[in-house]
């Protein structure tokens, strides 16, 4: 990309960057993306471990 130099003599400016028009919707999606990871996580860790029957081993 090509940047001009900035100098007295040019005047040319660069004009900041305008904050693109969907970075809220981004930022919305990626705190639910956490909340929902927190929230399987918190689930899987607090649930009881689970016991295998004789009935539901592979190696009968």
């Amino acid at each position: 990309m090509y940047v001009p130099e900035i100098t007295a003599e040019t005047g040319v400016t660069i004009a900041s960057p305008s904050k693109h028009a969907l970075r809220p919707v981004l930022v919305a999606v990626f705190s639910v993306k956490l909340a929902v990871a927190a929230f399987l996580l918190a689930s899987v860790s607090l649930t009881p471990p689970v016991t295998t029957e004789i009935g539901y081993l592979a190696s009968e």
